[in-house]
């Protein structure tokens, strides 16, 4: 209902696609909805907490028989300034809260619809992980680990699907200009637009890509992370201005 989410759900609106959108804030959830239907997209909306495993599944499955769902796109999560670690780390309390918005709600939304999808025999799952997610972060260890998992998640699941016709893709991007990135105290290098990255997000599903991560610097900085040794990666990042991702 808003962010990367919201623009993806106008980049499919624009190309008249059936949209069911969920979100946990009705008002921005039916602004959302109200912006597709005026470009042209059939729409039905779910006020829906995806962290409630048994609720989000009831209205997942409502809305797949609804109107069967061909591209999911699990993109529920929280971050910015909201990920960042104070201190020593992050409370328990905000590591819980991390983990359930990015990691448990991407499992609550993919786990009703996973079968139903390979019992068609086609679709295309999406799972929304981050950079974050490929590089241990200082002020954000816990995000970081949410979003690894959402990465290994997608990583077995689509060995799990192989051969059922339903794809899985692992979108990783770096800071888009959304209302939560702009909530970090940081400068954001190498930002993108929501509405570039949600083409740049499509462009890669009509590939059926496996992974998807963007911008290429930071793609090619994780890269050399992997491969530089631990101790000089763990000096070059402590001294770095970045402090978050997105």
């Amino acid at each position: 209902s808003s962010g990367l989410g919201a623009a993806l759900a106008r980049h499919y609106a624009r190309r008249r696609c059936a949209l069911s959108l969920f979100g946990r804030d009705e008002e921005r959830l039916e602004e959302t909805a109200r912006d597709c239907r005026a470009a042209g997209a059939v729409v039905v909306s779910y006020a829906c907490d995806l962290r409630d495993g048994c609720g989000a599944a009831r209205q997942l499955v409502a809305a797949d028989l609804h109107a069967p769902v061909d591209v999911l796109l699990a993109n529920a999560g929280v971050g910015g300034a909201r990920a960042l670690a104070r201190g020593a780390g992050e409370t328990v309390e905000q590591a819980r809260a991390l983990v359930d918005n990015n990691l448990l709600t991407v499992i609550n939304t993919v786990a009703p619809l996973a079968p139903r999808m390979a019992a068609r025999g086609d679709g295309q799952i999406v799972l929304m992980g981050s950079i974050a997610g490929l590089v241990g972060l200082p002020h954000a260890p816990v995000y970081c680990a949410a979003k690894s998992a959402v990465h290994l998640y997608g990583e077995a699941l689509r060995r799990r699907l192989h051969g059922s016709g339903v794809g899985v893709t692992v979108v990783c991007p770096g800071f888009v200009d959304t209302p939560m990135s702009a909530s970090l105290p940081t400068a954001r290098p190498f930002l993108w637009s929501a509405d570039r990255a949600a083409a740049r997000i499509a462009a890669a599903l009509e590939k059926r890509r496996r992974v998807l991560i963007f911008p290429w610097q930071l793609r090619w900085a994780v890269a050399a992370a992997r491969l530089l040794p631990a101790a000089l990666v763990d000096r070059l990042i402590a001294a770095s201005n970045v402090e978050a991702a997105a």
